[in-house]
């Protein structure tokens, strides 16, 4: 199997104790309520886990994350608790619009930045560093990560790509990949990542190419049939809550079933997600 090793190791360095306090934060006054699980995973990456008052319900890591005090979500927000904790910032995404304009109204300053690309998660790093007075750690959690993707880039590029045979000879051409993102127990209900997607930039980054090419829907629901008509060669299955179920079930399709939180939180732990991308088409 085709290993990133070397992305492991800094991954692992990078984000082992993200959890704990690291540095002296000169704005440790400051009163912080993450409104995404994204956010709350970067604002404990730049050492800011004490200025965290609040956190959305779906925060699941760090694991201290999950002990703050929750504010609900971005479709059932509380905001007796919000205004409880007195936050001098709330952070989250920019797609919280609702959020954004009732904390407007209640004079609560609103943070929002975007989590659908590898590109705006760094942006947001350093947006949301210079906003809470973390602008060093943000500058290096931002080099740290790019390094990661132009690492996972050149050692996705020295894999072999798949064999097909072609008129009596064997071609090698890119693996096609379908990640799907939903499902139903039976698999007669899919929904999948589509064109300009987090996971589309994932598949790419990672040599691969995505076999949902035709959709106007970013996330389109598909059939057996349209599984059929898409035959990939490989089928990643972002599945946080697998209960019984197993790659064994995609067959005759090649399945790696991903169970990781991170892998449907874009966030700062997206390097790890890359590693199992090539690690997946790879194989």
């Amino acid at each position: 199997m085709f290993r990133l090793t070397v992305i492991s190791v800094t991954l692992t360095l990078l984000l082992t104790g993200c959890g704990e306090q690291r540095v002296q934060n000169p704005h440790q006054g400051l009163r912080i309520v993450a409104m995404a699980p994204n956010t709350t995973e970067i604002l404990y990456a730049l050492g800011l886990s004490n200025s965290v008052v609040g956190v959305s319900h779906y925060a699941v890591y760090p694991p201290d994350a999950a002990q703050k005090p929750s504010v609900g979500g971005t479709y059932d927000p509380n905001w007796e608790m919000i205004v409880a904790l007195q936050p001098d910032l709330v952070v989250g995404l920019d797609s919280q619009k609702d959020i954004q304009a009732q904390l407007k109204a209640l004079g609560i300053p609103f943070l929002g930045v975007a989590h659908e690309h590898i590109s705006e998660i760094l942006q947001s790093i350093l947006t949301i560093g210079k906003a809470c007075g973390a602008e060093a750690e943000a500058r290096q959690l931002f080099q740290s990560l790019e390094n990661n993707v132009g690492q996972a880039s050149s050692l996705s590029a020295q894999a072999k790509p798949t064999n097909r045979k072609q008129a009596g000879s064997l071609s090698y051409v890119k693996s096609k990949v379908l990640v799907c993102v939903g499902h139903d127990e039976s698999l007669s209900r899919m929904y999948v990542a589509g064109k300009g997607t987090f996971y589309d930039e994932l598949i790419e980054q990672t040599g691969g190419i995505n076999a949902c090419s035709e959709s106007g829907s970013r996330y389109p629901e598909i059939s057996p049939e349209g599984l059929t008509t898409m035959h990939p060669d490989v089928v990643i299955d972002i599945l946080p809550n697998p209960g019984h179920f197993t790659s064994n079930d995609w067959k005759p399709y090649r399945a790696v079933v991903i169970t990781n939180d991170y892998a449907s939180i874009p966030g700062p732990r997206f390097g790890l997600l890359l590693q199992d991308f090539i690690n997946a088409i790879h194989e």
